[in-house]
């Protein structure tokens, strides 16, 4: 590398290797010589030239080369060589020349070949042969001309310089020899280092560096160069370079010999990391051609890292294993434990230590040995991979543990090594599944199947039924009136009273039937293998015998019965019933409910089998009810009004409001197809308000037009049919007082009826309701009075102004005596009570004259009048009854609606007055013509 005066990196590497070259120890030699020539001058030894030209001579030639050789150090081929080398030479042959030997010293020639073979190779030979022949023949034409002084006379002298010429070139081209051999031995060498994957350092005693080989620029990322003249120590981990320094003395890496000295250390790169060595140091400090202490580094941080890698990941598994809060295992191929875990032992009641020895198969249960044995033959032969199981170990106390077991294979190329189980023990949360299980199909009041375990059953039974040609017969029961006990006595009571319905349930049915619970006060029973309806009836029959008995409960004394419904599968390919001839469970239970909910209507405590009727009723029901619900969304209900007629004058007192359904398909419905239904669903409720509402505002627009024509009120009113649902409804007091409010109705003018049947519920709730309505100014009234089961002690209690005789009594009016007998007790007691009296259902004029003949105050029906609605009606209102005297047959039928109890008799008579009696200005007319 040429060194450029702006390069300050070249001019400082050219300041080192002339300071190498000047003080190179050959160049010692030049004073020595500067003093020999000195002293052979005086004798004729040298030619006689000033003692200060020696000096020169011998110092410049010095200097001359000393700067050339360190300018061209890197300098081996072309003409830097060449320039290199002709410097040197030239400078020699000034000295030799100059000093009058001439050729005689043409061994400084030699000398100068040699010196930049030394750091140049062969490839200065034939530089140098050529610079020495142009010297030395320069130098005999010095010679001849008389330019240079010589101690030998010509023409001795030029033969002289041709056979030191000759041996120079001689010499030079033995020397070529030479270096090329240690050449070709250093290119081998070098080749061999060069690619080396090892580093290999040479360092002084000292530990400072002599060489090292290209590895170390290549594996620490620096090199030699950039390191400086450090000692190789710095380079070590400060903890190996103490342990080395106590370790690697003298004497140890003489008892080593030739094998040399090996250690395992760490060197940091040139990114600050720790590099691992595997090193070999070799004392060579004897040897001339090396002369220091050689080491070998080879690198194994990849091991070191795999070793790290693999200490951690078993210490990380024998953590895991021994920690493992699941019990681990590793057995050999037949099952025999090598070692296992304190979890592990804790399962099986012993300490891990113990167990190693003991087999798998000996920890496990009798009955689970054979399917664990076939699963490890499978994976042991390599069928599978692993496995998962439940099964039994037993205890070193002797009862059973349940454990979930994962067992897997280790297996490297020649095949499976041993066993690994993972055993988790699971005796808690099995039990815990099997209770979850048994919960799910079980009443947990009664411990009793519940709907899907019963449905199952059932199931199960009729395929069992179909296949032995046999039947199956469901009861479903509902306690009677079981709310009563809750609200009376409590839910602990009536909890009570469930389970000892349950166990005489229980207890009454035969081995192989099914007794479930549904919920609430429900239960059903499932009789399999019967034969007609009558093994079923017989069995119900001793259930109700059963809980015919009272009940014993820390409250007191309960007596319990049930309405039942029965349904019997049919017979394979009976289809005499109708419908599908097969049966399903679900429909099987349909059947049963529908029967005893037909149990329920016809008054309780009975058993009904069921009929396809009863069925087809239910599903009107169902279909009912959904079409109520779109009927008020529609506003498909009309109110429908009939007379009340004042007896003694014949006049109009009030009208009745009374509901219709104008179904779109089915037209005009009486209130009895539907009014049961709504009662049932609770729609009632939000109809009554409907009915409530549009007959005070019917009532204020009548009141209005007899005003504007003179005509006094109606002295009753309107009267409105109230339901026992309205009555316990929280609101339903603001909400009449809202309707009159809005209406402008005089309080007075409403009529509210109750049956009989809502005075004998809550009469605590029902009074405070009453008296609320009573404190309005509404007047209440007792409807269908005589069918009910309220007692006359109630009369007393509710502020009720007016009975209304049920149509049943006053129907046998004229006909007998008996219903003559109730009908005037009833007027008596509602005189002596000071209430008014109102007969219902009068559609014969004998009738009118026993009523009169009774001293009954008001009377209704269709003598009278039939309900029509208000539009048909008009605004007139007149006391003649003449609204309702229409003649229109279509108008007519549509006012009598599907022929129900309020219908009229064929042959409806003219309303004729009793003797005695004044009759009306206009004489009522048969309104059905």
């Amino acid at each position: 590398m040429v060194w450029a005066p702006h390069d300050r990196e070249g001019r400082g590497r050219f300041g080192l290797r002339l300071r190498a070259r000047l003080f190179d120890p050959i160049n010692a030699s030049v004073p020595v010589l500067v003093a020999l020539f000195c002293l052979a001058r005086p004798s004729g030894l040298i030619a006689d030239i000033p003692y200060w030209s020696i000096a020169a001579l011998l110092v410049s030639t010095l200097l001359v080369n000393s700067v050339g050789g360190a300018l061209w150090s890197d300098a081996t081929s072309g003409w830097r060589l060449a320039a290199r080398v002709g410097v040197e030479m030239a400078t020699i042959a000034i000295v030799v020349y100059g000093i009058g030997w001439g050729p005689i010293l043409a061994i400084g020639f030699v000398y100068g070949a040699a010196d930049t073979m030394r750091t140049v190779g062969s490839a200065a030979t034939r530089p140098a042969m050529v610079w020495t022949l142009v010297c030395m023949g320069l130098g005999q034409l010095a010679v001849f001309l008389g330019l240079a002084p010589t101690l030998v006379h010509q023409p001795l002298v030029h033969g002289l310089s041709a056979l030191a010429a000759l041996g120079a070139l001689l010499t030079m081209k033995l020397l070529d020899w030479f270096a090329h051999a240690r050449e070709t031995s250093e290119s081998r060498f070098r080749a061999l280092v060069q690619h080396a994957s090892d580093i290999i350092i040479v360092t002084d005693s000292a530990g400072q560096l002599n060489y090292v080989s290209p590895a170390f620029d290549r594996i620490l990322g620096f090199s030699a160069r950039e390191f400086g003249n450090r000692p190789a120590s710095e380079l070590m981990h400060p903890d190996d370079l103490a342990r080395l320094r106590a370790e690697m003395t003298a004497d140890a890496l003489a008892a080593q010999g030739n094998g040399g000295w090996r250690t395992e250390l760490r060197m940091r790169d040139g990114a600050g990391a720790w590099k691992w060595f595997e090193s070999t140091v070799t004392d060579h400090l004897q040897d001339p051609n090396v002369r220091g202490i050689v080491a070998n580094l080879h690198d194994i941080s990849a091991r070191k890292e795999a070793e790290l890698a693999l200490r951690e990941a078993h210490e990380r598994f024998r953590s895991a294993f021994e920690n493992a809060p699941i019990g681990m295992a590793m057995a050999d191929l037949e099952g025999r434990v090598m070692r296992a875990n304190p979890a592990f032992g804790k399962i099986v009641g012993r300490r891990s230590v113990e167990l190693p020895g003991l087999s798998l198969h000996e920890l496990t249960h009798a009955e689970d040995r054979e399917a664990t044995s076939a699963a490890m033959r499978r994976l042991t032969t390599q069928e599978t991979d692993g496995y998962r199981i439940e099964k039994r170990y037993l205890h070193v106390e002797g009862h059973e543990v349940w454990v979930s077991v994962s067992l897997s294979c280790v297996h490297n190329d020649d095949g499976p090594l041993y066993l690994i189980a993972q055993v988790e023990d699971v005796t808690e949360r099995r039990a815990l599944r099997e209770r979850l299980a048994y919960a799910a199909i079980h009443d947990p009041l009664t411990q009793l199947p519940n709907r899907i375990l019963f449905m199952d059953r059932l199931e199960v039974a009729l395929s069992r039924a179909v296949r032995q040609n046999r039947q199956v017969a469901v009861i479903f029961m509902d306690l009677d009136r079981f709310k009563l006990v809750n609200d009376s006595m409590g839910h602990a009571a009536g909890d009570r009273l469930i389970e000892i319905v349950a166990d005489r349930l229980r207890a009454t049915v035969r081995p192989n039937d099914t007794v479930a619970r549904f919920g609430g006060d429900e239960f059903i029973v499932l009789c399999e293998d019967v034969v007609g309806e009558s093994v079923a009836l017989g069995l119900a029959d001793r259930l109700s015998g059963a809980l015919a008995q009272p009940v014993v409960l820390a409250e007191g004394e309960v007596f319990v019965s049930a309405s039942m419904g029965v349904a019997v599968s049919r017979q394979v390919g009976d289809a005499s019933a109708g419908g599908d001839p097969d049966d399903s469970a679900a429909s099987l239970l349909r059947d049963a409910d529908t029967a005893m909910y037909r149990a329920k209507e016809l008054g309780r405590a009975r058993t009904e089998v069921f009929e396809e009727a009863s069925h087809v009723v239910a599903l009107q029901q169902i279909r009912t009810r959904s079409e109520l619900h779109r009927a008020l969304e529609r506003r498909e209900f009309r109110v429908f009004y009939q007379p009340i007629v004042e007896v003694l004058s014949g006049r109009l007192a009030g009208v009745e409001a009374l509901v219709r359904w104008q179904h779109p398909e089915r037209g005009l419905l009486h209130p009895g197809e539907f009014l049961s239904t709504a009662e049932e669903s609770g729609l009632i409720v939000p109809i009554g308000a409907l009915v409530l509402e549009e007959a005070c505002q019917q009532l204020a627009i009548w009141h209005a037009e007899r005003r504007r024509q003179g005509i006094a009120p109606m002295s009753l009113g309107v009267s409105v049919n109230l339901s026992p649902r309205q009555l316990v409804q929280p609101h339903f007091v603001h909400q009449v007082a809202d309707i009159l409010r809005s209406t402008a109705v005089d309080p007075g003018a409403l009529w509210l009826e109750i049956t009989e049947g809502a005075l004998a519920g809550d009469a605590a709730q029902t009074i405070d309701t009453l008296e609320q309505l009573h404190a309005l100014g509404v007047r209440l009234s007792i409807d269908d009075f005589g069918s009910g089961y309220a007692s006359l002690g109630y009369l007393r209690s509710f502020p009720v102004e007016a009975l209304k005789i049920d149509r049943s009594f006053v129907d046998g009016l004229g006909r007998g005596t008996e219903d003559s007998t109730i009908v005037g007790s009833v007027v008596a007691l509602a005189r002596s009570l000071g209430l008014i009296c109102i007969a219902e259902g009068v559609e014969r004029s004998e009738q009118i004259s026993q009523l009169v003949t009774l001293g009954c105050d008001y009377v209704q029906g269709f003598l009278l009048g039939v309900p029509l609605p208000a539009d048909t009606l008009g605004d007139a209102m007149c006391d003649d009854l003449s609204a309702w005297a229409v003649n229109e047959a279509p108008l007519f039928s549509e006012a009598l609606g599907s022929g129900s109890s309020e219908g009229a008799p064929a042959g409806m008579p003219a309303f004729v007055v009793p003797p005695g009696v004044v009759p009306p200005p206009d004489t009522l007319v048969d309104t059905r013509g």
